[in-house]
């Protein structure tokens, strides 16, 4: 009983935290403009603060255009509209009476175009790390790999407790990567980027020097 409980805690935890994060981006979408552009300004100040100026102006023509085919290009955008806010034709009394409605519409999808830019912001940035990781993760591996083949050949000893919790970091890590583009709040590049860069890295040297010595 205690291991089926052990067994399913994990899965229970992460879907709480993705139905978390869910909830935080239903609540933005009824936030104000103004907040979701804080959010917007704040985390390109920190951009350019980390990358300086041509890099952060790569990074947004990037995000400029990977959001216009998504959202602009496709028909997205349009389609949405015209399902949320159509306007005209014979109702126009109809209309009047409820224009606060058209109005309200009007403002949150406003924010949910603010909100899918800053998610398609947030992927580019990560992505910009991705030609530093492979510089510094092929080392990182292969160093792993002959310390566990050093391991494996002589007395020194292999942790499984080192090798279990290496691999729950890289499981945790990846999945609020994913789950940190929903968020809503306005989160430091720098935290991504020392993960990626860093602790990945590490972690993953962890894990492969403290695998079994039989495979």
């Amino acid at each position: 009983m205690a291991e089926m409980l052990e067994e399913k805690w994990p899965k229970g935890v992460m879907a709480s935290i993705a139905f978390f994060f869910v909830l935080i981006l239903m609540l933005a979408t009824v936030a104000p403009n103004k907040l979701v552009d804080t959010v917007m300004l704040k985390e390109r100040k920190w951009g350019i603060e980390l990358l300086g100026d041509s890099d952060m102006e790569k990074v947004l023509e990037k995000t400029n255009r990977y959001y216009s085919a998504l959202v602009i290009d496709s028909g997205a955008k349009k389609i949405v509209s015209d399902m949320l806010m159509p306007r005209g034709g014979t109702v126009d009394a109809f209309e009047k009476n409820v224009d606060w409605w058209f109005r309200y519409l009007e403002s949150r999808g406003e924010a949910v175009q603010k909100i899918i830019y800053q998610m398609v912001y947030r992927i580019v940035l990560t992505l910009y790390w991705l030609p530093l990781l492979i510089a510094v993760l092929v080392p990182a591996i292969y160093a792993g790999w002959m310390r566990w083949n050093a391991k494996r050949h002589g007395f020194d000893y292999s942790s499984p407790f080192l090798n279990n919790n290496a691999a729950i970091v890289l499981s945790w890590g990846g999945m609020l990567i994913v789950l940190s583009v929903l968020m809503p709040l306005p989160l430091p590049p720098l935290v991504i980027s020392t993960f990626i860069v860093i602790m990945l890295p590490v972690v993953l040297s962890v894990l492969i020097s403290n695998l079994p010595k039989r495979i």
